[in-house]
Order: C-alpha cells, then structure tokens, then sequence
C-alpha cells in the first residue's frame, strides 16, 4: 500500500496537474513577485491612504463621519498586520524549512516564534512586539523596493506607529516594575535598556523633527556600540544600561515616569555597590568605582534635580546642598582639572558614606574601599593635637596616698 502511495505521488509529481501545483507554490511563495506582491502592495496602498485621512480626522466636525474615517483606518491596519503575519507564517515559514531562506528571514521567524510565546503569560508585551516586528519587516521592503514618492507616505505611517507601539511598551515596562516582589525584577529592568536601544536602532534614525537626533546617536555609537559584549564584564554591563538610561530621559519622558526612572537609577546604583564589594581585582575594582562616581552624577542630574515631590523636606535639602557644592567644584573643571576630581571624589565618597550609614545591608568592604580613597585624596577631616607638655613632676594618686601615709 505505502509503494502504491509513493507511485501514486510520484506520478502527481511528475503529471500536468503536479507541475502545475509546484508552479502555483513557486508563485504564492515568492517574497519579490507574484500573488503575494499583488495583495500586500494592495493592503499596503490602502492603510497608507486611510492613514492620511486619519490624521486629518481631528479636524472633521461630524462625528459620525470623524468615528467612520477612523474605523475605516483600523480596520485597514489590523488587515494590513494580518497579512504580514501571514507572510512569516507561510512564507518565511516554508523558506526556512527548505532551507533557502536569507539570514534576516531567519531571525523575522526567530523573533515571531519568540515574541509569540509571550501571548499566553503577557499580552500587552506580546500584542506591540508583534507589530513592530512586522511594522519594522515591511520597512526594510518599502526601503529597497519602493519609490521615493511612496517611501515617504508610509514614512509617516510608519514611524507614527513605531512610536505609539514603544511609547505603549515602555508604559507598560513602568507599570511592571510597581510589583518589587516578582522574583524576575533584574529581567523587567533589561526589557526597558532593551526598548530604548531598539527604538534607535529602528526608529530614531527616520525620525528628522528630533533636535537632539544626532547628538543621541553619536553617544550610542560611542558608548554602547563600543562596549565588548563578549567579555561579560559586569562594569560593561552597568555601562550600557546607564547609557540607555541616560538617553530614555530624552527620547520617553511621558512614557517612563520619574518614579520608574528613579527606580532604574537606584538598581544600577546598587548593583555596582555590590559588584565593586565583591572585586577582588584592583583595575577592576577601580573601573567600577569611576562608574559609580558616574551614576551619582547622572543619577542627580537626570533625577533629582528635576524631582518635584520628595517624601521629606530634609532629603530635598541634602541634595540642595550636595548640588551647590558640586556646581561650585565644577567651576574648576576648566581652570584646574585635577582639583576639580579630587573635589568632586571626595564630596561623592562623603555622600556614599552617609548612604551606607542609612542603609540596612552590611557592606564593610566597600567602606573600607572608601575610606582608603579619602585618605589618598586627604579627604578625612584632620583633628588638632590639643596635648600640652607641662613642665614639673606628675605623680599617680595612688603615690601621693602612700607618701602622706608615710
């Protein structure tokens, strides 16, 4: 029966309606050409123009039509998204499988599968990657394959979506981290470095109404692109999360609040803390050090001087007063840049040592870390020697006794 079968197919194969089949496959399966071209340039066409009406939909006074134009664009996108869907499950798909498919095509199905495990545990997460997945896809194509004319139409498009989906992503990221007793805090934390790096390497190069555009990319190109991923070193690690942090302060001041940046800035504060406790290198222990002097800095520039809500008056007045020192010391940058360091060292190891003296955790090595510095900057406060010498004959009480009972 199963030699029948294998004749049977084989003949299939080999006949008209066979050939027919494979060439019909060849067609449906052709990411260039073909039947799917002709429908997703379809698809393509119409949320395109549906979305310039959108846009415009504020402006119409009737709300009947205004909630038309508007369910007319959803529709179009969400059949849009569809299709693209299908196009990795169907096509990607059956490209990997006979293993003719493109590097990019196979991390798109690495991606989906991915994020597609996600749909049952977290579905907010889920349902923005997925789009931007596809979104960031069909990009790539309309770069390569469109004219200038229609690349700039589905330019718009395009990076109006992008920046709904990771401005929607990062508030979800912030809400995440309100749950401090999750066992996988350190994971809600890399999601967001992950975010913000994405958004620059996907959108913010298209995005020409950005003032500060070059200036961000420049410092990801030279501080985190720069960054030996391979040597795992916990320093590097630290460094490319303060970075993205840095930059998430200008690219998502909406969608991550100063309460959720403040937590990031405080658990990168802790971990090099605890990593700088537990290095036993020197050149290791002093580059974590350098980046903690770093953090402190960042952490009240981006942070606490911007707060406005503190829970004591009394913490709003130490960092008053720790940033009038250091604006002071900063002055001497220019002038005498050595001085300007060792100031800046010392007023920084004194309000480390005053937060190890608030906190709950044992950290003697890092103090003792601390004081070692302060004392090679001369930091430590020097006490007078108030002793006098005096001259004449001192004697013990217990000899002046046996010398009037004599």
């Amino acid at each position: 029966m199963a030699e029948l079968q294998l004749k049977v197919a084989r003949n299939v194969e080999d006949g008209v309606f066979g050939k027919a089949i494979s060439n019909f496959s060849k067609v449906l399966y052709s990411s260039g050409g073909g039947l799917y071209n002709f429908i997703m340039n379809t698809k393509r066409n119409s949320v395109v123009k549906l979305f310039a009406n959108y846009q415009n939909a504020t402006s119409i006074a009737d709300e009947a039509k205004r909630n038309q134009v508007i369910s007319k664009y959803e529709k179009a996108y969400e059949n849009y998204i569809n299709m693209l869907e299908k196009f990795v499950l169907e096509i990607v798909y059956n490209r990997v499988q006979k293993k003719i498919a493109s590097l990019k095509e196979n991390k798109i199905l690495s991606l989906y599968y991915e994020v597609n495990a996600l749909k049952g545990n977290e579905y907010v997460e889920y349902k923005n990657r997925r789009q931007m997945i596809l979104l960031d896809m069909d990009w790539d194509t309309v770069l390569s394959t469109k004219n200038e004319s229609f690349t700039q139409k589905y330019k718009a498009f395009y990076l109006y979506n992008m920046e709904e989906l990771y401005k929607a992503s990062m508030r979800h990221c912030a809400v995440l981290l309100t749950d401090e007793k999750s066992p996988n805090q350190e994971e809600k934390y890399e999601k967001i470095y992950t975010l913000v790096e994405n958004y620059i390497k996907a959108v913010l190069p298209y995005r020409d109404d950005l003032k500060n555009k070059d200036k961000i990319l420049e410092a990801y190109k030279n501080f985190v692109t720069t960054i030996d991923t391979y040597s795992k070193k916990k320093s590097d690690e630290i460094k490319r999360c303060k970075v993205l942090l840095e930059i998430s302060r200008e690219l998502f001041v909406y969608s991550l609040p100063m309460i959720a940046a403040e937590q990031c800035f405080l658990n990168l504060l802790d971990r090099t803390r605890t990593a700088l406790g537990n290095s036993f290198i020197d050149a290791e222990q002093f580059e974590l050090y350098q980046l903690l002097l770093d953090l402190i800095e960042s952490y009240h520039a981006n942070i606490l001087t911007q707060k406005v809500y503190w829970d004591t008056q009394t913490e709003r007045d130490e960092h008053q007063k720790f940033w009038k020192e250091f604006k002071e010391f900063k002055n001497l940058e220019r002038i005498d840049y050595d001085e300007y360091k060792r100031k800046r060292e010392i007023l920084f190891i004194t309000y480390e040592l005053k937060s190890l003296k608030k906190s709950k955790k044992k950290q003697d090595e890092l103090r003792k870390y601390y004081i070692d510095r302060m004392k090679q900057l001369h930091g430590l406060r020097q006490f007078k020697n108030k002793c006098e010498l005096k001259s004449g004959a001192w004697r013990t009480r217990r000899r002046v006794k046996v010398e009037e009972e004599m």
